[in-house]
């Protein structure tokens, strides 16, 4: 009986990424309240809770504030279904900039071959030898007046083509090889004809794959950077404490973005670590989806992996069960 494949990996990741999608889309319709509002002091159990510099309200302590409240008092839970949209466009945004510019200059150098492939390769040599997180933070730091997005796209996209071109040089080769190559060439089909038609068909399976893919590498880095403290959604000081001699103010997140929300680990660490977990959380949960999603479609073009047809399957007669004793119609020519 032929074995049955099941790519699990397309399913989960699949069922990840459509719950992210569906969180940037309708996340700000479910939020139950404004992202930057301050609830100020509340009550829960005789306790009192509030903003900084009074006892901060945490999770799973109060219904109406699930995920708890965040060191000014606002609600993480509202801040958390606000953070997926501005965070999932920018990493489409990367995500796209870098298919953009692999695939055409995997094109180039897989179709010219030569010293454009030559040059090429340089380029690809040089872009792995040097450390994205790098060249994204010097960038970050020398176009700080810039509009935010534009400078992530453009730090983010610099050298990470590399790997989506190498896959394309590679892929395109290969089809140059294949026999109705020769046998559109052979009929007079022009070079550009040639590309559309036979070339680029080729390469289209492979582009939900590399999406997927590169989302994922994006969302990564966004967090790192995140992480170290550049992240697009912006902030505000705030007031820690007041006495008559000394007055402290603090910074914290403005617009909710997840790489900002990681950005406030280090500030809120000993009063409101819960903040930056829950978005960490969600970052990971995320970054599992699209990579199980890329390794689904990865293997659902591997052709050396069995794929029967489940719904034919249903129609097919089936065998004797091993305990049974096969029944034999007589043969004709021994009737």
């Amino acid at each position: 009986m032929r074995a049955i494949s099941r790519n699990y990996s397309l399913y989960v990741g699949g069922l990840i990424s459509a719950i992210m999608l569906g969180l940037a889309l309708f996340g700000p319709l479910l939020a139950p309240r404004d992202p930057m509002e301050s609830s100020g002091v509340i009550f829960v159990d005789g306790v009192v809770y509030g903003p900084n510099p009074m006892r901060a309200l945490g999770p799973f302590i109060s219904s109406e504030y699930p995920l708890g409240l965040d060191i000014v008092g606002r609600d993480i839970l509202s801040r958390l279904l606000w953070a997926v949209r501005p965070t999932l466009l920018l990493c489409a945004a990367i995500a796209l900039a870098r298919l953009a510019i692999g695939v055409c200059l995997g094109l180039l150098a897989g179709w010219f071959g030569g010293r454009l492939a030559y040059l090429i390769d340089g380029l690809i040599s040089v872009s792995v030898a040097i450390p994205l997180l790098i060249v994204a933070i010097a960038v970050l730091t020398a176009l700080n007046t810039w509009p935010p997005l534009t400078v992530f796209v453009l730090a983010l996209t610099l050298t990470a083509w590399c790997d989506t071109a190498a896959l394309v040089k590679s892929r395109t080769q290969a089809v140059l090889q294949l026999p109705f190559i020769e046998s559109a060439r052979a009929i007079g089909r022009r070079s550009g004809g040639l590309l559309w038609h036979h070339v680029l068909p080729q390469l289209w399976s492979i582009i939900p794959m590399l999406i997927a893919f590169e989302l994922s590498a994006a969302l990564l880095v966004v967090s790192e950077l995140g992480y170290l403290g550049y992240f697009i959604g912006g902030g505000f000081l705030y007031q820690d404490s007041v006495s008559d001699f000394d007055v402290q103010y603090l910074q914290t997140g403005g617009y909710p973005e997840l790489g900002q929300m990681l950005s406030q680990f280090f500030l809120q660490l000993y009063r409101t670590p819960w903040a930056s977990i829950s978005a960490g959380s969600l970052t990971v949960l995320a970054l599992v989806g699209f990579t199980l999603l890329g390794e689904g479609l990865r293997r659902g073009m591997d052709v050396t992996r069995p794929r029967p047809a489940w719904w034919r399957l249903l129609f097919q007669r089936r065998g004797p069960k091993p305990n049974e004793q096969p029944v034999f119609a007589p043969s004709r020519r021994n009737v």
